[in-house]
């Protein structure tokens, strides 16, 4: 599998913290959209077939929980822009590369699987971030948990 491409195929896994961006009604997975926040309005991921296909690789905290999306399907997310003075279109949203190699100076764990989810042009809203995050917790509450979060012992979710 190439590390410069992520195919329309493969699986991407997300983290999702124990408690505040998720519930369940009706027996279904609903996320929050802040499971997808990101402070550079691009929600990180990391491909299975990077991870030896072991959604645990993406937990940070034993209490995480982890979800799947589908390249493919995020790249088909429709996501709106418009222009002062142009005509209406669509951000492009794509899954890039983006592997943290030992040693790196971003102070991350090394993480080889590690991908981001991107907009073309880069997204500077506010509120086009919000439908993005919307659109990809609908992708991944379709799919259910591959990990189900955990509380830690003495709190509640």
């Amino acid at each position: 599998m190439p590390h410069d491409r992520v195919e329309n195929d493969e699986i991407l896994y997300r983290r999702v913290p124990p408690s505040g961006v998720h519930r369940v009604i009706a027996g279904k997975l609903e996320l929050s959209s802040t499971a997808f926040n990101d402070p550079s309005n691009q929600p990180s991921v990391d491909r299975a077939g990077l991870c030896g296909s072991n959604p645990s690789h993406t937990k940070m905290s034993p209490h995480d929980g982890v979800v799947m999306l589908v390249a493919l399907e995020v790249r088909r997310i429709e996501l709106a822009r418009s222009e002062p003075n142009a005509k209406p279109a669509n951000y492009r949203v794509d899954v890039m590369p983006d592997p943290v190699l030992p040693g790196n100076d971003r102070g991350l764990p090394s993480n080889l699987a590690h991908a981001l989810i991107v907009a073309d042009p880069t997204i500077n809203s506010g509120s086009r971030f919000k439908k993005l995050k919307e659109a990809l917790a609908r992708l991944a509450s379709n799919g259910g948990w591959l990990i189900e979060p955990t509380s830690p012992v003495g709190t509640q979710r």
